[in-house]
């Protein structure tokens, strides 16, 4: 009787473990204020960054680059990386609009907003 009024009880508080609500987020997680946008990318460059293909070495600016996959990114936009051959790796960002922009890295931007671009 002991083991059986055991069982049931431990079964009563594993059910209450796995019935908690698990947290959602209700808004982006980076404030939109150090999330600078820049000038759209030409209507080339738009339709290269809006192609599903990843992993082919495309030309973006007249410059050798790879598109990365198209992720869901933490200001609450879809971005991809692209590695340019000889300049290093940016993120490119869709609007709603659908306009892909090269976005400035989120801790530079903070940054340059708190120290007023001073090192």
């Amino acid at each position: 009787m002991k083991k059986l009024s055991s069982l049931i009880l431990l079964g009563i508080l594993l059910q209450g473990c796995t019935s908690i609500d698990q947290p959602v987020a209700s808004r982006a997680l980076v404030d939109h204020d150090y999330a600078i946008q820049t000038a759209p990318v030409s209507a080339e460059q738009q339709t290269i960054l809006s192609q599903t293909y990843h992993a082919n070495t495309v030309q973006l600016d007249g410059k050798p680059a790879i598109l990365g996959k198209p992720f869901f990114a933490a200001s609450g936009r879809t971005c991809r990386k692209v590695q340019f051959i000889v300049d290093g790796q940016r993120v490119f960002c869709k609007t709603t609009e659908g306009d892909w922009y090269p976005i400035v890295p989120v801790l530079a931007s903070y940054s340059e907003a708190v120290t007023g671009g001073e090192q």
